[in-house]
């Protein structure tokens, strides 16, 4: 253990050789050791960096990665069934024990499939198209992935002749079982209605 003098305060910290925190320490003894201002620095760009974490392609995002791709390809898929009112298609892409947060829910977390099944059958819907904007992939690993995006629906009103979009931010987990991805969790925040005409 050394101790490091700054000014008037004291820190402590601990350093270890030939282990996995050794890097780990290493940054905390840069932080730790240098003027506010330089520290805050450090800090600044260790958020910017990508750390790496095993992933299949060794890093944190992975936006390029062919499961990044297969993983926006099926979130589209999915919220296409969901336009459709498919049941049956989403459904499979989804864990009988996915959880979820979403507006319809007033704060309360949603678990199963039985809450969304009741709007996929007691609803209908007008003409719209969905779109998945500005997509973040993050790999967990091998089989398991977070995908963060904007969500646009463009939608029309046949009795005002209108068309308009709305928005809601959303996240989702998958976890890939048996050979086929499934979502687990989901978040979708409120959302805004904007006219076009």
């Amino acid at each position: 253990m050394r101790k490091a003098e700054d000014g008037n305060r004291s820190r402590v910290y601990t350093t270890q050789q030939g282990s996995s925190q050794g890097t780990g320490m290493s940054l905390i003894k840069r932080i730790f050791t240098k003027k506010p201002k330089e520290a805050s620095d450090i800090i600044a760009d260790l958020i910017t960096e990508q750390p790496s974490l095993p992933g299949k392609e060794g890093s944190f995002v992975t936006e390029e990665s062919p499961e990044a791709t297969e993983i926006q390809h099926i979130t589209q898929q999915l919220l296409d069934y969901e336009v459709k009112r498919d049941w049956v298609n989403y459904s499979k892409l989804c864990h009988t024990a996915i959880t979820g947060f979403e507006p319809q829910g007033h704060g309360h977390m949603i678990k199963g499939l039985e809450f969304q099944r009741f709007y996929f059958e007691a609803t209908t819907t007008t003409p719209h198209k969905t779109l998945i904007m500005d997509p973040q992939v993050t790999m967990l690993g091998p089989d398991s992935a977070v995908i963060a995006y904007v969500r646009i629906c463009q939608k029309s009103d046949p009795a005002t002749n209108t068309v308009y979009s709305v928005h809601s931010n959303e996240s989702r987990v998958w976890k890939r079982m048996a050979g086929s991805w499934l979502n687990i969790h989901y978040h979708k925040s409120g959302t805004s209605k904007v006219s076009t005409s």
